[in-house]
């Protein structure tokens, strides 16, 4: 068996209790995946993974630094508004990276996260995949990503 280890900076970087609060919020949306970028402690322009749910070793390595632009969770941060992709497996839009195919979810989704005191100030971008196709209506994304914002209460 070739077993990927989790790299140093994403176990450097992990936050149990942010895993925990993303576990709860993946199952209770019914999602099979999901990810936690903060833009503290990361450096200017990068955001860093501190939690994922269910994503194999290898992509939660090539997710451990995201460089603002780059992948969902980067575009997300640069356009400080949530990406909805019917189906990472088959996108050509250019916003998922193709390593991003591995976590084998097809509708996902990442949305931004800022303060409660600076709606300009980017917090997080949470991500949460799904087994199947989705077309994500605005009504969807809004109730993912108003409940994705009480991240707040534990990151």
């Amino acid at each position: 068996m070739n077993a990927v280890a989790l790299s140093e900076t994403v176990l450097e970087n992990a936050r149990p209790e942010v895993a925990e609060w993303l576990a709860e919020y993946v199952v209770r949306h019914g999602g099979f995946v999901g990810s936690v970028h903060l833009s503290e402690p990361a450096e200017d322009g990068e955001i860093v993974l501190v939690a994922a749910y269910n994503l194999p070793p290898g992509v939660v390595n090539g997710a451990a630094v995201v460089v603002i632009g780059k992948g969902m969770a980067g575009v997300t941060a640069e356009r400080r508004a949530p990406i909805g992709i019917s189906d990472l497996q088959t996108d050509t839009s250019g916003v998922a990276r193709p390593p991003a195919r591995a976590s084998h979810a097809k509708g996902s989704v990442t949305l931004p996260v800022f303060a409660p005191d600076d709606p300009e100030k980017l917090v997080a971008v949470v991500g949460l995949g799904f087994a199947e196709h989705r077309e994500f209506t605005d009504e969807e994304i809004a109730k993912f990503g108003e409940d994705a914002a009480t991240v707040l209460t534990v990151a």
